[in-house]
């Protein structure tokens, strides 16, 4: 099923139209790994960082990873229910099949650059804000 949403997610990023409804300076990807589990699974562990005025309660935003010559390799939403401190971070750790985020493994790291793509944010003191 992962597999399935990340690559519909990949197909709605390649449109340009998806992208284009969201704010890409709210997070910023700290620190991101990726090892293999077995010959099918990689864990992917991703840090992001919040650059709002405000602590988040809920965001409905992803996370990826272009290549040196802008490419997508792959994307994931960020946990819907993560809290964040006023310019704190958040670590999520996953489990991913191949196809996914394997292309990750074979990259030198300065040939990745992560991105963040949020649409809609709630924050602590209850106020919304949505990025269309």
């Amino acid at each position: 099923m992962r597999l399935f949403a990340s690559f519909v997610f990949c197909v709605a990023l390649a449109g340009g139209q998806a992208f284009a409804a969201c704010n890409a300076e709210l997070l910023s990807i700290d620190d991101w790994s990726i090892r293999p589990v077995d010959d099918t699974t990689n864990e992917l562990t991703v840090t992001i960082k919040s650059h709002a005025q405000k602590p988040i309660r809920m965001l409905d935003a992803q996370y990826g990873f272009r290549d040196a010559l802008g490419g997508h390799i792959a994307a994931a939403a960020v946990d819907r229910d993560v809290n964040i401190a006023t310019g704190g971070s958040a670590t999520m750790k996953g489990l991913w099949g191949p196809y996914t985020f394997e292309r990750l493994l074979k990259l030198k790291r300065e040939e990745v650059t992560p991105f963040s793509c949020v649409r809609a944010v709630l924050y602590e003191d209850g106020t919304k804000e949505e990025f269309k």
